[in-house]
This record gives C-alpha cells, structure tokens and sequence, in this order.
C-alpha cells in the first residue's frame, strides 16, 4: 500500500540497483539491454576505472532493481535512471547497449542538462531503413517474433524451453528469470517495439556516437543522420565495428575510445 502510494500517486521513481559503482573523475553511466543486468558491462569498466567513476545501474525489472507492476514503456525505464543521475551531481557520460541505447538516448533528450555526451551501441532503430526487400523481410521476421512472445500465455517454465534455452541464450544471452520474464515481455512490447528513438534522434541536443555491430542479426545500421534535426547543436558520430548483438572485449575498446575522446 505505501508503495503504491509513494511511486502511484506521488509519481516518485523507483530506486534502481547499482551493480558497479567504481573509480573517481567523470561519471560514466551504463545501461544494460532488454533481460539483462549491469554486469554486462565488466569488460568496459576495467578499461575506464582507471580514469572515470563507472558506473553500472540494473535497469527497472532487471538484476537486483525493483519488479513493479508497470507497462514497462521508455517513460517507465527513463525516469529512475535520471533519478539515479541527479544524485552523481555533475553530468555524466552516458552509455547504452540494445534496449539500454533507446533509454539511454530518451534520457539524454528529456534531460540534457544531466547528460553531457551519449554512446548508443546497437540501439534497435526500425525506422528510416533502406526501402529494400532484403530490410523489409528481417523487419517483417523481427516484428513477427516479436508479437509471438508477447502474445504467449505461459509462464516462465515453459518459456524457458521454448525461447529462453533455444533463442535468448544463444543471440542475446538474456539472463531471465521467473521475475524478470513479466518486464521482459513488456519491455519488449512497451520501449523495443512501440519505440520513441526516431523522435527523440530528432530532438537530440547532446553530442553523440552511434554505434553498430556488422555481425548483429537483431539490429539494422538503420539511418541514423536522417532521422536527425539537423538544427540542433549535438553532433552526431555514427560508427560500426565488428560484433554481433553483445559488449565483446573489440567493441568495448571502441566505446572506451569514443569516451576518451568525448573527454579528452
């Protein structure tokens, strides 16, 4: 009952588990993807200890974060992460992976007095593609699977052994769990497929790189300049390096290298 109260009716955001809070300097905030925790994020963390304070929030209804009752949309996972932001007290390098990316880049617009550059890796951009066939029919594929899970009435048991073990494991390496499968389904719905990316690129004000993996089967190197107000002031960087849809040792270089020279 209070917490309903507290976070229903006061509006106040939940308070999200810190899975690695390390080192001194510029803040750099890391935000995992859909199913996932902070710990994704070990192998970028020891290649920026050293020079910034990293740190690794479990998003809303993942890891050791707080599971409420939500609908799970961008809103519901963007707002305890400025929360979480607000008390670093000095704007933060803010980094994202996969569902991490389109929160990351939600924040960054509602607040860019808290964000002084964004890093968007693999961010799930389905609009602006080419007008190909080849597009068309993964995006078809992608959408139809996608409505298949949410559409599913089972419970995470069953779940288990016919999406987790024989589709997330091996392409995401989603770690889901009877808690997290409920935001897993909505988080998908709510922010991967009803996504606010295209307008919230439009109205971006803060400088950022955009970067996609060439081996990722889950994201297109979508359009991203396109889908940009190219009145505003933030400039955008896009990038590709090799990797599929995960943080690998390569890609973490990268991104340590766009935040040294956001830094620099």
């Amino acid at each position: 009952m209070l917490e309903r109260f507290w976070h229903g009716f006061l509006k106040q955001p939940y308070k999200l588990h810190k899975r690695i809070d390390e080192g001194q300097g510029v803040p750099v905030v890391l935000l995992h993807g859909i199913g996932r925790s902070g710990a994704v994020w070990s192998a970028l963390r020891q290649l920026l200890a050293m020079d910034y304070r990293v740190v690794a929030f479990d998003l809303l209804g993942f890891g050791d974060s707080p599971k409420p009752e939500l609908m799970y949309n961008i809103d519901d996972h963007a707002k305890p992460v400025i929360a979480a932001i607000k008390k670093l007290h000095q704007p933060v390098v803010l980094v994202g992976h996969s569902m991490g990316a389109l929160v990351a880049l939600r924040v960054a617009r509602l607040r860019p007095d808290l964000v002084r550059h964004v890093v968007l890796y693999e961010m799930p951009l389905y609009e602006g593609l080419p007008d190909k066939r080849i597009y068309k029919t993964r995006l078809a594929a992608y959408f139809n699977f996608y409505k298949w899970v949410t559409r599913q009435d089972f419970g995470f048991e069953e779940a288990a052994q016919t999406f987790y073990e024989k589709i997330a494991l091996k392409v995401v390496g989603s770690d889901l769990s009877a808690e997290t499968w409920q935001p897993f389904v909505r988080s998908l719905q709510n922010t991967i497929m009803d996504q606010t990316a295209p307008e919230d690129l439009a109205a971006l004000d803060v400088p950022a790189d955009v970067i996609f993996g060439s081996r990722d089967m889950l994201v297109f190197k979508g359009q991203v300049k396109e889908r940009i107000d190219t009145t505003l002031v933030g400039p955008i960087e896009t990038h590709v390096v090799k990797a599929p849809h995960r943080i690998t040792p390569g890609a973490a270089e990268f991104i340590a290298q766009r935040i040294h020279a956001a830094c620099g």
